[in-house]
C-alpha cells in the first residue's frame, strides 16, 4: 500500500496549473480526488466542467462527480430545513505514465 498524499504533502501536478479553487485532496498511484467547493450551484456549474476539463488535460480521466449536499448560505435565509449543493468530490483515475 502506498503512502497517502495529501494537498499538504503531495507532488505538484505535471504543469503546476492546478487552479486554486480546485482542492487536491488525495493524489495516490492509481487514483486521484479534487474537492470543488461552490456557493451558487447555477451560476458556478461552468466551473465544475472547466475542473472537469482540467482534470483531463492534467491528470486523469473523471470517474464520478460526488455533490456534498448540506446546509449552504441560503440555509440563512429559507431555514435550517433547507439544503442544497455546497461542492463536488471528483474522483479521477490517473493516466497511464
Amino acid at each position: 500500500m502506498s503512502k497517502e498524499k495529501t494537498s499538504e504533502n503531495r507532488d505538484p501536478d505535471k504543469t503546476g496549473k492546478d487552479p486554486p479553487y480546485m482542492k487536491h485532496v488525495y493524489d495516490g498511484d492509481q487514483w486521484g480526488i479534487f474537492y470543488l467547493p461552490i456557493d451558487d450551484f447555477e451560476q458556478e456549474l461552468p466551473e465544475l466542467g472547466k475542473a472537469l476539463d482540467h482534470i483531463q488535460q492534467n491528470h486523469g480521466e473523471a470517474t464520478a462527480v460526488i455533490p456534498n449536499i448540506g446546509l449552504t448560505k441560503a440555509s440563512l435565509l429559507l431555514g435550517t430545513s433547507f439544503q442544497g449543493v455546497k461542492g463536488f468530490a471528483i474522483i479521477y483515475k490517473k493516466h497511464n505514465l
